[in-house]
């Protein structure tokens, strides 16, 4: 599931391939870079594009719920209350949730790292 991790780290990847083409010696490895950050950015305005739909985004919104649910249990039931211990999640659930919930804030991030 390489690829999935990929996914949300799009903010880093981008500034990685920005400072890494702003520091390439030749011009072979600047066009490299370029390519890197167009591929990028490609990727990055398919996200952004795929949430302005009103269908992807009640289809994320049925993917979060439930993680949404799960760590406010932990948070306020478990932690905060003290009323209850709640079983931890497998780790492939784990690596989606992180995904899901990585993906709503993508964006922020993205569009903080274009501002730099």
């Amino acid at each position: 599931m390489w690829w999935l991790k990929s996914l949300i780290d799009i903010p880093g990847a981008l500034a990685d391939a920005y400072a890494a083409r702003e520091s390439a010696k030749t011009e072979r490895e600047r066009i490299r870079w370029d390519e890197r950050v167009r591929k990028l950015e490609a990727r990055k305005e398919s996200i952004l594009q795929a949430q302005k739909d009103p269908y992807e985004r009640w289809v994320r919104i049925g993917f979060a719920f439930p993680f949404v649910v799960y760590i406010n249990k932990l948070v306020l039931w478990d932690k905060v209350l003290g009323l209850g211990a709640t079983d931890p999640l497998s780790a492939d659930l784990t690596q989606i949730m992180m995904i899901v919930i990585g993906g709503y804030f993508v964006d922020t991030v993205v569009r903080r790292v274009m501002r730099r």
